[in-house]
């Protein structure tokens, strides 16, 4: 099997979660947070894409490894150590977003509970005044 297409499939897949993953990180740093889901299911299809090809690839390098030297597989470890880097990067900081949100999140239930224990003291009904006289 001919490992070139594969190589410049498995490129193409990477350009592409570089992509999405440098436009996570400007998110993450602008704190446009509405934005993430929809990168993240782009990220999630992507990823899964390019796992099946990977399989393939390096299967495929560990028979042919005069294939290492090549400029699209450099280029292809290059993507991943890259995107590999990024991630590294960004995780003490989705980490530290991801500890002040439980913390929120804590309060909030903390105040829910404290407020269904509350009951007020008297219990206002509508009467009628009837005047005798």
């Amino acid at each position: 099997m001919d490992a070139q297409p594969l190589i410049i499939q498995a490129v193409a897949q990477y350009r592409l979660l570089n992509r999405l993953s440098l436009e996570i990180e400007q998110a993450i740093q602008n704190n446009a947070f509405a934005a993430l889901p929809a990168l993240c299911v782009q990220l999630d299809q992507a990823q899964a894409a390019a796992k099946t090809g990977d399989t393939d690839l390096l299967a495929l390098l560990r028979t042919q490894p005069e294939r290492r030297g090549d400029a699209a597989t450099k280029e292809w470890l290059a993507l991943m150590e890259g995107i590999h880097a990024r991630n590294q990067r960004l995780l003490p900081h989705l980490n530290s977003i991801m500890a002040v949100q439980r913390n929120e999140l804590h309060t909030l239930k903390k105040g829910s509970l404290v407020l269904q224990g509350y009951r007020p003291g008297s219990v206002q009904t509508g009467r009628r005044i009837s005047s005798s006289g």
